[in-house]
């Protein structure tokens, strides 16, 4: 029941903020109807980046060829973010 009451309180909060509302039974219903469901959170999004700097170089071109290609372009991008920093602190050091 902890997700229906999460779920209507960010109703709530929505219907607030857009200065609308509904007869008190209407919530109770949807209250109701919600609560016979088995309700669970989405996953934390995979944090591909701190899974690639916890392997062995052994473990590389397995676990590669096991992400998805939206996981391969998010390790591209931050690769690429990585390689970006690391120029910019090599010339700062050159100095």
């Amino acid at each position: 029941m902890d997700m229906t009451k999460e779920i209507m309180n960010k109703w709530y909060s929505a219907m607030e903020a857009n200065k609308i509302s509904v007869q008190p039974k209407a919530a109770t219903i949807l209250g109701t109807v919600l609560a016979e469901y088995d309700i669970k959170q989405k996953d934390d999004p995979r944090d591909i980046w701190s899974e690639f700097l916890t392997i062995d170089d052994s473990q590389f071109l397995d676990w590669y060829t096991a992400l998805s290609e939206d996981d391969k372009t998010v390790f591209q991008k931050q690769r690429e973010k990585a390689r970006k920093n690391q120029g910019n602190k090599r010339s700062l050091l050159k100095g």
